[in-house]
């Protein structure tokens, strides 16, 4: 198993891509903390995780304040004795156009998302730069690389967190610790299927935007993160895995001259 005895730490782990990550952890090994906001999410999570066999806690969390943070982490190490994996996968931000915008929207969307993400960092590299080894793996996106309408914060704080990842990994190489983003581009978590349910034409139209014709899985998303968590990414640091079916590749013209994507 590719984590196995390691302790691994994942925030907004109770749904989606956190909650596919950590029963992907889970069935590799790892003793896995769980941390959401959500607590019937979480639990539900955990207690499934449990059932199978796997080691696992719930926290709740709130990762906008930095006191909740700092007790998730020290509940980990506290708990299983270390701090091998972190992986930073929440996220909360406003929608609209930039000019739209509040201030205090924008500020939340950083505090909630970018700011935690190195708040649970630092808090996390005490013990792994004592240990010798860690892997923090941050969620960011391809929205994070380019550009969308009507999500700027996102935009903002997604691009903060690649950067975040190449300067952690490069300050932290020579001391064990790893650091690396994965990119998804659209996947069906909760919040894609409520605008599948909500505005049927968006979803159909981001969905036809994806080369691969379709929405990407939670799953596969928690398998580059294990990719990065796991010691076969042991000479990977500092960079960013983009897993989304090809959209970022495209530059975004229409077919020309009726060479599109189906032939």
């Amino acid at each position: 198993m590719r984590l196995d005895g390691k302790v691994a730490v994942i925030t907004g782990g109770g749904s989606g891509i956190g909650a596919a990550t950590a029963r992907t952890f889970a069935r590799e090994g790892a003793r896995v903390v769980i941390a959401d906001i959500d607590e019937k999410s979480g639990d539900a999570v955990a207690e499934e995780i449990a059932a199978a066999g796997g080691t696992v806690d719930f926290r709740p969390c709130d990762a906008s304040r930095p006191e909740e943070i700092e007790a998730l982490i020290a509940f980990a190490v506290d708990t299983h004795g270390t701090l091998d994996v972190l992986h930073n996968n929440h996220v909360s931000f406003e929608s609209g156009r930039v000019g739209d915008l509040s201030l205090d929207g924008f500020r939340r969307s950083l505090d909630a998302s970018l700011t935690a993400y190195w708040y649970a960092i630092k808090c996390a590299l005490v013990p792994m730069v004592a240990q010798g080894r860690g892997s923090i793996v941050n969620t960011a996106s391809v929205s994070g690389l380019a550009g969308d309408y009507g999500l700027g914060a996102y935009n903002v704080l997604k691009a903060g967190i690649v950067n975040l990842s190449r300067v952690t990994g490069i300050e932290y190489a020579r001391k064990g610790v790893r650091c690396n983003a994965v990119c998804p581009g659209p996947i069906g978590t909760p919040p894609i299927e409520r605008l599948h349910d909500a505005a049927p034409q968006i979803w159909t139209d981001i969905r036809e935007a994806i080369p691969m014709g379709r929405y990407g899985l939670a799953q596969e998303i928690a398998n580059v993160v294990l990719f990065l968590a796991s010691d076969e990414s042991s000479f990977v640091t500092g960079s960013h895995v983009v897993a989304d079916g090809g959209l970022h590749a495209h530059s975004g013209m229409p077919p020309i001259g009726g060479l599109g994507p189906d032939f």
